[in-house]
């Protein structure tokens, strides 16, 4: 790590000074070029717009801090969650619903029954559900090793709150899933 520090200092035009003492340890000082400030302040780049809609997702995520962050950001883009933890409590949720399920946000890689065979389970009595998976493995990855199939809608963690908005509506908007 140090070689690497001192290019980057070194690099940069920077230098760096040492000092040891036995049995003390030992301390660094990295000295670095002064940068002249900007003539002109630069434009802020407005955020991107998120797409926004008003179906009902039934969201599968096994881990908890990123379940909520996905209700959160899914609710205030106006769509209905429906949140489970796992492949059972979604079945049971959307075995119980009211509302027709428009779309299934699901983790790929969970204990006890993945993403795919909730999707498979799913299917089974509605057909025609559109399916998204979401996955912090590489998709290129998950698709040579037969997990899923490279026709599949996939978006890799971590993701921007943009794009995932955006692939949600893609999936919403496109073609209905063939029978």
């Amino acid at each position: 790590g140090l070689s690497i520090v001192y290019g980057i200092v070194t690099q940069s035009g920077g230098q760096i000074s040492i000092e040891s003492v036995p049995g003390h340890g030992a301390s660094f000082k990295i000295l670095l070029p002064l940068e002249p400030a900007p003539a002109a302040a630069t434009p802020v780049q407005l955020r991107e717009s998120t797409p926004r809609g008003n179906e009902t997702i039934l969201l599968v995520e096994d881990d908890v801090d990123v379940r909520l962050f996905m209700v959160d950001l899914l609710t205030l883009q106006g769509y209905q969650v429906l949140a489970a933890r796992d492949g059972a409590e979604a079945l049971r949720i959307a075995d119980t619903t009211t509302n027709p399920v428009d779309l299934l946000l699901t983790d790929v890689i969970m204990p006890r029954m993945s993403g795919t065979e909730v999707a498979a389970r799913l299917r089974e009595s509605r057909p025609r559900l559109r399916v998204l998976f979401v996955s912090g493995y590489p998709g290129e990855t998950m698709i040579k090793q037969g997990v899923i199939s490279s026709s599949l809608a996939f978006v890799q963690k971590p993701f921007t709150i943009a794009e995932l908005t955006r692939r949600v509506r893609d999936v919403l908007d496109g073609p209905e899933p063939a029978l």
